[in-house]
């Protein structure tokens, strides 16, 4: 695009924490606490791109 916006983004943190922390289940080296936040959350996946 010709023009971007570029927003900074500030949070509190307890916040910070909590993202910090699902951050790295999601995208850490460890496959079981991905599987298990994957298998606890997956009734609450409404679109899905395999």
């Amino acid at each position: 695009p010709e023009r971007r916006i570029l927003l900074r983004v500030t949070m509190d943190e307890e916040t910070s924490s909590e993202l910090d922390l699902t951050f790295t289940t999601l995208m850490g080296d460890k496959v079981e606490p991905r599987r298990e936040f994957i298998e606890e959350n997956a009734e609450f996946v409404k679109n899905l791109d395999v």
